[in-house]
């Protein structure tokens, strides 16, 4: 523990950071008092905390202040192995109208003593200079960091581009990766031992080609970044071969008996300046997300679509790759092009990131429905009885692990969309108080396995809020339509005092590119 307190004892203060200003939500910008200074305390948090729940929490702040940024921006920034169209010309990082703000960021660094190796930056409507994310090391110089340089930022979520652009850390203790499997005893590149860090970190290749940064070998950061062909997409993503044992970007603290512990990295935000929902400090703390909005309850079930129009692509990318399955609103095709993003994979990036969130004794189940006898008609087996507590030893990554089982194999395999079981299991579960709900299509059958038609909507809405009347406590359904305008769904949500989210490409993106 004594490692740790060291590291969070130099962390950089100047200007911007994590302890003095906005903790921002996925959906919006939340100002949450009491957690602006919850940097502040880590040190004695972590005298309560293993090395694992430390890297956890000391990444969710910064993990929302970058997705809050991301969120409120015009579009993206970054260097491309092709020269841009004349269309994506001001996404550029290299572009005339960047470098002056961008050489003050690495003469910052510079007489710091940093290093500050630029990955990408966000534009912002409000401000003449961008703001930038860039490599550097970690806290305690053995790792790696993303640090954020640009505009100071003030309590109240304003910018403040009078001052001196400042330089602050993001996301401490970003790994180094060993070799293929990242373990004590693992062959280092001998080429890459003696290398020190710092210079690793100034010369990483940050270039995208076909919309990914370059993959990542020994000694380098263990991060991987994809965008979409509008460039208003950042995503975190395995940052090696799919050939080793390293599935995700992540985080990790080595000590000097080569003692390892990790923590995975999830991440996605969107451009979408005008869609971004202000919050004030009166909203507490009560974690939002793109999908999951005001997650407060700690008693709650999570029902989400497995079935194969989740393979819907909802970014597409410039570049291609190996042959995938698609579903394009009416049937399955193959294709070679480069998709940034589907429904499933989104939805998984989202729930993921939730559940890293989540405080340890919050109870949850889990359920993905698509066809009984199909790959994705199942339920999470810690949860197969009753709710269980997230932070219980191993319960955590046991629920990130089944979310992301369910884009495994062929998409035509996962299934149709039959959430009745989910639905009746959660509305049975006396001690769940609030269900999401999450499903990108109108269902195959009815509740009595006949014909689903327009007739349905309202009788079904309001057989399950009459269920309600027969319990002790009301369970509040939230329910998230994907891709589609469901009735059903919103008399659900309605009816049972929850809320109603439709969720299309315009939500997720803004119409603004520029």
């Amino acid at each position: 523990m004594t490692q740790i307190k060291q590291r969070m004892a130099c962390r950089d203060q100047r200007g911007f950071g994590i302890p003095e200003t906005l903790i921002a939500a996925s959906a919006g910008v939340a100002l949450i008092g009491a957690s602006t200074l919850a940097l502040r305390s880590t040190g004695s948090l972590i005298d309560k905390m293993d090395l694992k729940a430390g890297l956890q929490q000391n990444t969710i702040s910064g993990k929302r202040i970058m997705r809050s940024e991301i969120e409120r921006s015009l579009h993206l920034l970054i260097r491309t192995k092709q020269k841009p169209t004349d269309q994506l010309a001001h996404t550029d990082l290299n572009h005339d109208d960047y470098k002056v703000s961008l050489s003050q960021c690495q003469s910052l660094a510079q007489q710091a003593g940093q290093v500050f190796n630029p990955v990408f930056g966000v534009k912002m409507a409000e401000l003449n200079n961008p703001l930038y994310y860039g490599l550097s090391l970690s806290s305690v110089g053995k790792g790696y960091s993303l640090k954020r340089c640009g505009a100071s930022m003030q309590l109240d979520g304003r910018y403040n581009e009078t001052e001196q652009q400042s330089l602050a850390m993001v996301i401490d203790d970003i790994g180094v990766i060993r070799c293929s499997s990242d373990q004590p005893e693992c062959i280092i590149d001998p080429r890459k031992e003696t290398t020190p860090l710092s210079e690793l970190a100034a010369n990483t290749d940050f270039v995208f080609n076909e919309d990914k940064t370059p993959e990542r070998s020994s000694r380098e950061p263990a991060i991987r970044l994809m965008t979409d062909e509008n460039r208003k997409l950042i995503r975190f993503i395995d940052p090696t071969t799919e050939q080793d044992n390293i599935q995700t970007s992540f985080l990790k603290i080595e000590t000097v008996n080569k003692e390892i512990t990790t923590h995975p990295f999830y991440f996605v935000a969107y451009s979408r300046a005008d869609k971004r929902l202000e919050k004030g400090p009166e909203d507490g703390e009560v974690l939002d997300g793109l999908f999951f909005r005001n997650v407060s309850s700690n008693r709650m079930r999570f029902l989400v679509d497995g079935s194969g129009s989740m393979s819907a692509c909802i970014l597409w990318g410039s570049g291609f790759g190996n042959w995938k399955i698609f579903w394009n609103g009416r049937h399955y095709f193959w294709s070679r092009r480069s998709c940034a993003l589907t429904r499933m994979e989104s939805l998984q990036h989202e729930l993921n990131s939730l559940l890293q969130e989540l405080p340890n004794d919050t109870q949850i189940s889990l359920r993905s429905f698509s066809s009984p006898g199909y790959q994705n008609h199942r339920i999470w087996q810690n949860s197969a009885k009753s709710l269980v507590k997230i932070g219980a030893e191993g319960t955590r990554d046991s629920a990130i692990a089944f979310v992301n089982t369910l884009d495994d194999g062929y998409p035509y395999r996962w299934g149709g969309t039959d959430p009745w079981e989910g639905l009746d299991e959660a509305f049975a579960d006396k001690n769940t108080d609030t269900l999401y709900f999450l499903s990108d299509g109108e269902p195959n059958y009815d509740r009595n396995r006949g014909r689903w038609t327009k007739a349905d909507h309202a009788s079904t809405s309001g057989h399950y809020a009459g269920l309600n009347n027969n319990r002790e406590i009301t369970l509040k359904v939230n329910t998230i339509a994907l891709g589609l305008q469901s009735n059903w769904m919103q008399s659900l949500a309605g009816k049972t005092t929850g809320d109603y989210l439709h969720i299309d490409k315009k939500y997720v993106l803004s119409s603004s590119t520029k």
